[in-house]
């Protein structure tokens, strides 16, 4: 079939189920050709192989199922490059790019060290080594199945961050200038009203507990046997959950920083710092 033909079928199967149905379309049928969405614009009465044609069709029905188009591609920009992803990782948001952003800002050591605690497909720090190639930094994800994405990540990237094994901060030694964590904050009750496509990622990426603060109670009880003096922790939370975070970290010896709103007014990342002497 011809390239406009695949498009306005595939628009028409995604109509209803999708805000911009072509523009779904348009995107899936140019990664199974392996080129750029312009291309099709340029070659509307191109000939599709047959073997992409499957893929596309495949792409599509499963599209119309709910599941991310990041899973169907295995990959995801973020902050400017592309990661591999798959159903072992929490695809990355584009509101983390917030949390990227705050930490470039703060007053760091020039060879700072850093440890993302929970990070999946290792895109915050990897995203930070390409920023901050002096900071010695590392990534620790409980999941073996999600650090083999993260090296993956990393071998592509060609860059040197360290990745560890380990539940929180329980693998690690003290001595750290940052931690950076985006970790589960979804209620535990929840989790099943989330949109079709959340629901792909593990559900251990996302469920919090009750209130969605486990984790996030544990590593902050945790922060002063890793953060050095006057460090800093750079968190990732959910909707009204800031004050309640802020006093946790209050009740363990930390103040606040900063807070950063996303694009939808959530005060969706914290900033603590140690002021253990």
């Amino acid at each position: 079939m011809r390239v406009n033909d695949l498009l306005r079928l595939g628009a028409t199967s995604l109509t209803g189920k999708l805000d911009n149905p072509r523009r779904e379309a348009s995107f899936l049928l140019a990664a199974a050709m392996g080129v750029d969405e312009i291309k099709l614009r340029l070659e509307p009465m191109a000939l599709v192989p047959e073997k992409t044609e499957v893929v596309f069709h495949s792409w599509i029905t499963r599209r119309t199922l709910g599941e991310p188009v990041q899973h169907l591609v295995g990959t995801c920009q973020f902050w400017g490059r592309r990661f591999e992803v798959s159903p072992d990782v929490l695809v990355p948001r584009p509101e983390t790019e917030f949390l990227i952003e705050a930490v470039l800002d703060l007053p760091l050591p020039e060879q700072a060290k850093v440890v993302d605690i929970g990070t999946g497909s290792g895109c915050i720090p990897l995203s930070l080594k390409a920023a901050r190639p002096r900071w010695r930094i590392s990534g620790v994800d409980i999941s073996k199945k999600a650090l083999k994405i993260a090296r993956r990540n990393q071998k592509r990237l060609g860059l040197d961050i360290d990745l560890i094994n380990s539940d929180l901060g329980s693998g690690l030694r003290g001595g750290w200038d940052l931690v950076t964590a985006n970790l589960p904050y979804i209620p535990s009750s929840a989790i099943t009203s989330l949109p079709i496509e959340v629901s792909y990622d593990p559900r251990l990426a996302l469920d919090g507990g009750q209130d969605g603060l486990d984790f996030v109670r544990r590593l902050i009880s945790d922060l002063e046997r890793l953060l050095v003096p006057g460090a800093f922790c750079a968190l990732e939370l959910g909707e009204n959950q800031a004050d309640i975070v802020v006093s946790i970290a209050q009740s363990e010896g930390l103040e606040e920083w900063l807070r950063v709103a996303d694009l939808g007014g959530c005060q969706r990342m914290l900033i603590l710092r140690s002021t253990s002497h």
